[in-house]
Formats: C-alpha cells, sequence, structure tokens
C-alpha cells in the first residue's frame, strides 16, 4: 500500500482514537477540575486560537507551491521556497508573541467581571505558556509542509497518534497530583514541542530537506502573501464561528456557561474529524488534477463522489446523535450539561452541509479560486459575530449556538453553493445524488426516536446496545434504498471473500 492509502487509514485510525480517547478524558477532566475550571480552561484555549491565525493559512500555500517544484523536480526552487517561507513565518512568530502580550495585558479589563481573584492568576499564567508555544508551533510549519508535500503522510499520521494516546495519559496522571486547569496546559505545552522536534529532525535528518536562500524573489513572495491572504481570510471565518461564542460567553455569562456551551462545540469538532480526516491527503492529489486541461470534470466528479460518500457516514452519527444525544449526555457528563444536545444540534444540522462539500474547498485552492469564498465568509463572519453578541446576552449558550446555526446555514448552505455552481462543479446534480441518503436520515431518525420513546436507556451497556442496532438497521436502509446496484453488487463479493 502506498503512503496515500496508509495515510487515509491512518487518518481515520486517529481520528476514532481522538474520538474515544476523548470519550473518557473529557469525563475525567470534569472529575478532578470543577465546572468553573474547565471552563477557564476552554476560555483561555479559545483566547489563544486567534492566536494561532498568525500563520495566515501559509501551511496550505507552501505546500501547493512546493508540491509544484517537487513535480517539476526543480530542487533550487524548492531550497527557495523553503527559505523564503522559513523567513515569513519567522517574522510571523515574533508578530504573534508580541500580540499574545497585548491581549495578556488586557486580559484583566476584557474579563475582571465574570473571574475571581484565583482564576484570573490562573488564566493568565496559562496565557503566557500557550503564546509561547503557539509562537514556536508557527515557525514549525515550514517543516510540517514540506514534509506534506512530499506525502509522507504515515509518519505524520502515526506521530499525531502517538501524541493523542500518550498526552492524555500523561495529563490525568499530573491531574492526580496537581487538580488545576494550568496543569494540564503545562504538559500540553511539553508534548507540542515533543511534536516539533521529531517533525524537524524527520524533515532534515530523515528526508534530507534543504533550506537554502538562492535569491528573495520578492515576486514570490507577493504571490505566496496574497494567495495565503485568502485562506487567512477562511481561518479567520471558521475561527469566529467555532470560537467567538465562547470568549464573549466567557465575558458575559461566567465560565460555567463557557462549559456546557463548550461542550456543544466539542461535539461538533469530533463530528467534522469524520468528514475531512481524508482532505489532508486528498490535497496533493487535486492540486495535479487542477493542472490537468480537463480538470474541473474529474474535480467535479471528485465532489460529488466523496460528498455522497460522506453524507452517509455523517448521516449515521447525525441521526444517532437526534435519537441517542440526551441519553449519551448523561451518561457522559452527567445532567449539568443536557442544555448542550439542543445547541449541538442546532449547529451539527447545517454544519453537515459544509461537511459534505470539504472538496470543494480543496478544488478552489488547488485552482486558486478561493478567493470569492474567503469574501464570501468574511461577511458572514461580521454577521456571526454581531448574532454572537447579541444571542449571547440574551439568550446564553443557546443564544451563541443560533448564531452559528444561522451563519452555516447562510454561508454554506446557500452562498457557497451559488459559487461552485458559477465555476463549473455540477451542484444540482450534486444534491439530487443526496436525495436518498437524506430520506434514509430521516427514516432512521424517526424509527429511532419512536423506538427509544417507549424503551429509556439508563446505562452504557443499554446506550451500547441500542446503538449498535440501530446501526445495523442504518446500514440496512442505506444499502437497499441509497447504494446503486453495482455498488451493493461490489459489497457482496467483498463479503463472500
Amino acid at each position: 500500500m502506498n503512503q496515500l492509502k496508509v495515510g487515509s487509514i491512518l487518518s481515520y485510525l486517529s481520528m476514532g482514537l481522538n474520538i474515544v480517547i476523548g470519550l473518557f478524558y473529557v469525563p475525567l477532566l470534569l472529575h478532578f477540575l470543577s465546572i468553573e475550571e474547565y471552563g477557564l480552561y476552554q476560555l483561555i484555549g479559545s483566547l489563544v486560537a486567534y492566536l494561532g491565525i498568525m500563520d495566515f493559512g501559509l501551511t496550505s500555500t507552501i505546500t501547493r507551491f512546493y508540491s509544484r517544484k517537487i513535480a517539476l523536480n526543480d530542487e533550487k526552487g524548492m531550497e527557495n521556497i523553503l527559505a523564503i517561507s522559513a523567513i515569513i513565518f519567522l517574522i510571523l512568530s515574533i508578530l504573534t508573541v508580541l500580540i499574545g502580550l497585548v491581549v495578556y495585558a488586557l486580559f484583566p479589563t476584557m474579563y475582571s467581571a465574570k473571574l475571581s481573584v484565583g482564576e484570573m492568576l490562573s488564566a493568565r499564567r496559562m496565557l503566557l505558556y500557550l503564546i509561547g508555544n503557539t509562537g514556536i508551533t508557527i515557525f514549525s510549519k515550514v517543516f510540517e509542509a514540506s514534509i506534506t508535500s512530499l506525502e509522507r503522510f504515515v509518519f505524520l499520521r502515526l506521530l499525531t497518534i502517538i501524541q493523542s494516546i500518550f498526552q492524555p495519559i500523561a495529563v490525568v496522571a499530573i491531574l492526580t497530583i496537581k487538580a488545576d486547569a494550568l496543569s494540564i496546559v503545562q504538559v500540553q505545552v511539553l508534548f507540542n514541542l515533543f511534536h516539533i522536534a521529531c517533525i524537524v529532525y524527520y524533515a532534515l535528518k530523515v528526508l534530507h530537506i534543504r533550506i537554502k536562500l538562492h535569491e528573495f524573489d520578492q515576486q514570490l513572495v507577493l504571490t505566496i502573501l496574497k494567495f495565503s491572504s485568502f485562506l487567512f481570510l477562511q481561518i479567520i471565518f471558521d475561527l469566529i464561528i467555532w470560537r467567538t461564542g465562547v470568549v464573549v460567553l466567557g465575558a458575559v455569562a461566567g465560565p460555567a456557561t463557557v462549559a456546557v456551551f463548550s461542550i456543544a462545540i466539542q461535539l461538533n469538532m469530533y463530528y467534522k474529524q469524520f468528514a475531512t480526516a481524508i482532505n489532508s491527503v486528498l490535497f496533493p492529489k487535486v492540486s495535479r488534477l487542477s493542472v490537468i486541461h480537463d480538470g474541473m470534470t474529474e474535480l467535479s466528479a471528485l465532489f460529488k463522489k466523496v460528498g455522497r460518500l460522506q453524507l452517509m457516514i455523517l448521516g449515521l452519527i447525525l441521526s444517532g446523535f437526534i435519537v441517542f444525544g440526551q441519553d449519551f449526555l448523561f451518561l457522559w457528563v452527567g445532567n449539568q450539561f443536557l442544555p448542550a444536545y439542543a445547541m449541538t444540534l442546532i449547529m451539527m444540522i447545517p454544519f453537515t452541509l459544509d461537511l459534505i462539500e470539504n472538496v470543494g474547498v480543496l478544488i478552489l485552492q488547488a485552482k486558486d479560486l478561493h478567493k470569492t469564498r474567503a469574501m464570501i465568509f468574511l461577511g458572514i463572519a461580521i454577521l456571526t459575530i454581531l448574532l454572537t453578541i447579541i444571542g449571547a446576552k440574551n439568550f446564553g449558550g443557546m443564544g451563541g449556538a443560533i448564531a452559528i446555526g444561522i451563519s452555516l446555514l447562510l454561508g454554506h448552505g446557500i452562498l457557497i453553493n451559488m459559487y461552485y455552481a458559477k465555476i463549473g462543479i455540477e451542484i444540482v446534480l450534486f444534491f439530487k445524488g443526496l436525495v436518498p441518503v437524506v430520506f434514509t436520515i430521516f427514516i432512521a431518525s424517526l424509527l429511532g426516536v419512536l423506538a427509544v420513546s417507549s424503551l429509556p436507556i439508563t446505562s452504557w451497556f443499554q446506550l451500547g446496545l441500542a446503538v449498535s442496532i440501530f446501526t445495523i438497521v442504518y446500514a440496512l436502509l442505506t444499502f437497499f434504498f441509497v447504494l446503486r446496484k453495482d455498488e451493493r453488487k461490489s459489497i457482496l463479493k467483498m463479503v463472500r471473500r
């Protein structure tokens, strides 16, 4: 098996591990931390996430330009691109730390009304650790981009898997000694530094990647920055969508509300992982197709094929959460987090439209057509901020969830599909192909809700048994009503083997 196939398998393995570990990890954190301490931890993480955008989307940009030099076997060009990229990343790292220190100084002014003296002290210490960590991480992106361009997915995925397993173990071990959010941050920073050291070593010593400035190509720098600027707008949009609610709620409602809202956000992020795990290994392929004369035909076919498959997978998760979400939350984190059920669904349903069209983002990046998309979402981001402030002040966490749901529906459900149709992606045919899948999701959800209403679930065993039966029913509905005749034959052939 090649790097692409193994990388895809490891991506889904990593995704599965993250979700399974998270199911155990979050309740353990809540066991050691109070709901306020956990909310504080989530608040600081959301604030620092804004600093993470200071890489300006350059990782994907460098991957794109470096991949093209690899295809041309231009070693001098490869070295020069990495050297220029390293200079840019270094400047961005320094700016990140400086901006972070400004946030550190202003933090008491923004949050003193809702945080105690002890919480304020702990929060500012966490900020310092994470500011430094973010600055170092941004500079390391140049090495990660080069490894991705060379399609060494196995190394990257294995390294992520190792970190996913051992970091939570170390965090729990530390919490048994000192139970506070600052201890969690310290462990996370140490593991991230180890992760970066491994990436740098692999790039320089194993792949023998060379970073050498042959000439400071100003035109190349302008091209890179121009390309990245629109990716940067997309990153800002994603950050505003998923982090603004936490930041605003921390100021107007306090850490406890942030904790509940963060659970809803985390469940949506798990949901996202199912759809996006394969994207990082698809990007080089999409980049190659983009330079073919008739590449859009193949790209449109890939868009429809992957989107349909993703909805089949996501449909099981979405309908499963509709049916079992409340029981799951009760068993997982307790009664105090049950309001996260409605918040999660309000965001999850429109979010599905975005997730089944992930290949579209890759197509736009590879074709250098992402500018309009970025501008659309910049406008939606501004709307999200306004809606979040209004919603959070008046309706707390539910208001934040409604703001996100409206933004996702307008941006991903309507405006972006109009643009996809304009550039040649067969959107109408794409949605027609999804009708049987949507019908299956609806029927499965309806049958599940009716069954659960008469058979309440009170234990993990009962939940596991019910989910297993539901999965079998969903799979049978998909097999008979969604899959085409040739697809059913292929599956039956594999079963016979």
